[in-house]
């Protein structure tokens, strides 16, 4: 068999299946197509206009017509829409580089080191209960060292890390679990390290040039926890559990084996003065899942089989009847099965479930998806500095803004009393899915002519997808603030989350009063709302919405970065390539 037809095979191999659910893989290979997108983006305006072309072209073709039963802007749509420009981009991609990728990569490491790790623990279940079980032949085997070991203290721990489930929203519980936790100072580094192990393994095996493209596509695990919450932590949650089954299944079954090749004797004492009854009750309370199966003698010892194994220094062993020192011998193995090995089946199962139900509820908002999911389903508009609209879309109507009082008046206006704002419980309106609330800071609001409202509406309607429901300013002092951040809070947004357009002057620079804006519009949308922040350059005669230049951008980009908002997205409004001649 030659080269190409080992390609071809490995491509087959790898075939990407047609489907509309998410899975941890598809979110490190969804990002790594994200990134990568935008930085050809970044490269050059020519590139963006080419993914404007490929996307659009994979949304008519391949896209839509398999998402034809949800609406758009709806978060099913997206979350559909997404997933299948993510097969798409799979499909393109060489089959020799698909099993690079580091979805892939991540799937196989995650499968290396539950592996090692179920290893790990069954061996270390078989040494904990070994160490439990040493019978020397003088004294017997303590039950309640083994119960203790090997039950209380399970319960404990499944316990506390469902606590820490529960609790994770709170501060305090959450350093402290990132303090002393196996997730946090194990398993990251294994799969870290198990990651590029695997790659470097499968590197090792390909053709060179294949070899050296697959370096460029490094980057791989990159982590994502504030925007896909449990869905992104979960698949190193899942080897814990795994650990955990496998230290019952070796402590079951050395139990098993040392009970039936060995004679071990099995008894109970304390050093406190516990009556045989108290130590029957409590062994009835552990036995109640199993004791409506095993009754007493087999899964529970009798109240005269507990008397008989009590352990006492001063008697020797050969006045101990040989029955009832055996008699404990079910109630461990059903102990650490019901106890031990069960909960943690049971948490494993929960963990993937709530993974699933993870990936299914993500709402696909942050921004690096919002220009991809606007590339998708806006079609393609040219517009020209100045003119009213492409020939794809109506012309829209002039915005006319909310504005309230200023800080100062305008010259032209002092003399003119302004009219009284409506109050903000007035303002409340349904916002539909495809729609924003637009707000422009007042300087800008004020230079733009009539015909300069359609040619903005267009060219938010190109970043965004997003036509405008309504509009208000922002800039010219905190009750204008106000005004337009009650605006956002009174809207009914459908479907939510919020989605807000702000325009503002990149010439000037970010000052502390832009940012504090920023956080007020965040707090009234919500943590997940989308936004985005366009930049428009310094108004000239020619073009009330210039470009900005690219000095200006990068530091708006450096303090916007700064903010740490994964939802907050940063554009020109206008790209340099389409500055009027």
């Amino acid at each position: 068999m030659g080269p190409l037809s080992e390609r071809h095979g490995r491509g087959a191999e790898h075939a990407e299946p047609d489907t509309d659910l998410w899975t941890v893989p598809d979110l490190i290979d969804f990002d790594y197509y994200v990134n990568e997108d935008e930085r050809r983006v970044r490269a050059s305006q020519t590139e963006r206009k080419s993914l404007v072309e490929r996307d659009r072209r994979l949304y008519r073709e391949q896209i839509e017509p398999a998402t034809k039963g949800a609406a758009e802007h709806t978060p099913h749509h997206r979350r559909m829409a997404l997933r299948r420009w993510l097969t798409a981009r799979r499909r393109a991609e060489d089959p020799a580089l698909r099993p690079l990728l580091p979805g892939a990569t991540f799937a196989r490491a995650q499968r290396l080191v539950s592996i090692a790790l179920g290893l790990l623990g069954f061996i270390a279940g078989i040494g904990v209960a070994s160490a439990l079980l040493h019978y020397n032949g003088k004294h017997p085997v303590n039950v309640s060292w083994y119960i203790f070991v090997l039950v209380i203290l399970q319960i404990l721990l499944a316990g506390t890390a469902l606590l820490a489930w529960y609790s994770r929203r709170s501060a305090v519980v959450r350093d402290a679990v990132q303090d002393v936790s196996l997730l946090g100072h194990l398993i990251k580094p294994l799969f870290s390290r198990a990651a590029r192990w695997i790659q470097r393994q499968r590197l090792a095996h390909v053709p060179s040039d294949v070899r050296e493209r697959a370096h460029a596509k490094q980057g791989l695990l990159e982590a994502h926890y504030t925007l896909y919450g449990p869905a992104a932590y979960l698949p190193m949650l899942i080897p814990a559990q795994v650990f955990g089954i496998g230290f019952n299944l070796g402590a079951i079954l050395i139990t098993i084996a040392l009970e039936s090749f060995t004679d071990l004797a099995f008894g109970w004492g304390s050093a406190l003065n516990v009556a045989p009854e108290t130590i029957h009750s409590i062994a009835h309370a552990i036995a109640l899942p199993w004791s409506w199966l095993f009754g007493e003698g087999v899964g529970v010892p009798t109240l005269a089989q507990v008397e008989g194994t009590r352990i006492s220094l001063k008697d020797p062993l050969y006045m101990l009847s040989a029955e009832h020192l055996r008699s404990w011998r079910w109630f461990l193995v059903l102990a650490v099965f019901v106890y031990g090995l069960v909960p943690r089946l049971v948490l494993l199962g929960l963990s993937v479930l709530t993974q699933r139900r993870s990936l299914a509820a993500l709402p696909f908002t942050h921004q690096r998806t919002q220009a991809l999911y606007a590339r998708l389903i806006t079609p393609r508009l040219e517009i020209a500095a100045g003119s009213g609209a492409g020939p794809a879309m109506p012309i829209p109507a002039p915005l006319k803004p909310l504005t309230g009082p200023r800080a100062a008046p305008r010259p032209e206006a002092s003399a003119v009393p302004m009219a009284k704002p409506k109050p903000a419980a007035s303002l409340g309106m349904d916002i539909a899915g495809d729609a924003c609330v637009l707000m422009m800071h007042v300087d800008i609001a004020d230079v733009l002519e009539e015909t300069d409202h359609p040619r903005l509406q267009q060219l938010l309607m190109q970043h965004t997808g997003w036509r405008v429901a309504a509009s208000a300013t922002f800039g010219g002092g905190r009750a204008m603030a106000n005004q337009a951040v009650s605006l956002i809070e009174n809207n009914r947004w459908q479907p939510p989350p919020a989605r807000i357009a702000l325009i503002q002057d990149g010439s000037q620079p970010p000052i502390t009063e832009s940012l504090r804006f920023l956080r007020a519009v965040r707090a009234a949308a919500g943590d997940q709302a989308e936004i985005l922040l366009a930049l428009v350059g310094d108004p000239n005669a020619e073009d009330a919405l210039a470009p900005l230049a690219e000095f200006d951008f990068a530091e708006w980009q450096r303090k916007i970065e700064q903010l740490g908002d994964p939802y907050l997205r940063l554009e020109m409004l206008t790209a340099p390539a389409e500055k009027a001649c």
